[in-house]
């Protein structure tokens, strides 16, 4: 017997509209807790940086990022934290971030692929786009396999005399 969508959210706890308590009890007590139509969502950590080359090194507000002097970011030498923030990512419903340069970006969850093997880790296909001002797209669709705790970059684009680097790390 498959559920009804509202389903769903009473056996996680939290219900949509009111229903009789027979219908509720035949309905839940035969279902496990988790349901495969559950939609999985996961946490993102968005840092926005502001890579130029003016000797200034890399602002320590941003923390332990040893990609930042590796090729390709080393081609800047200076990295100044212009935000961070957090956010939430399903497929339904996805993350938006105001970038300083007046775009967009959104980042999806497309997918969460389960381990193969015991003791492995748990992966997310994440898509990021960015939407300029003005409805043009920089960057149309990037998708990224990351496990928890990975981060994944996005850049390129110009912005005051260097150029946006945006690490997105994930969070579930």
């Amino acid at each position: 017997m498959r559920l009804p969508l509202f389903g769903i959210f009473l056996l996680a706890g939290v219900s949509l509209a009111p229903m009789p308590s027979v219908a509720l009890a035949e309905q839940a007590a035969p279902k496990p807790a988790a349901t495969p139509e559950a939609e999985a969502t996961v946490g993102a950590e968005f840092i926005v940086l502001h890579g130029t080359n003016d000797g200034t090194g890399i602002d320590a507000k941003i923390g332990k990022m040893p990609e930042l002097t590796k090729p390709p970011f080393s081609a800047y030498n200076s990295y100044k934290l212009l935000e961070r923030s957090a956010a939430s990512a399903s497929k339904s419903k996805p993350s938006t971030t105001k970038l300083p340069n007046g775009g967009v970006l959104k980042v999806t969850l497309k997918d969460v692929i389960e381990p193969k093997k015991k003791g492995e880790a748990k992966r997310y296909v994440m898509s990021a786009s960015i939407q300029k001002p003005g409805g043009n797209t920089f960057l149309p669709m990037l998708e990224v396999n990351a496990k928890a705790g990975e981060t994944f970059f996005v850049a390129g684009q110009t912005y005051k005399g260097g150029i946006l680097v945006i690490a997105i790390k994930v969070n579930p």
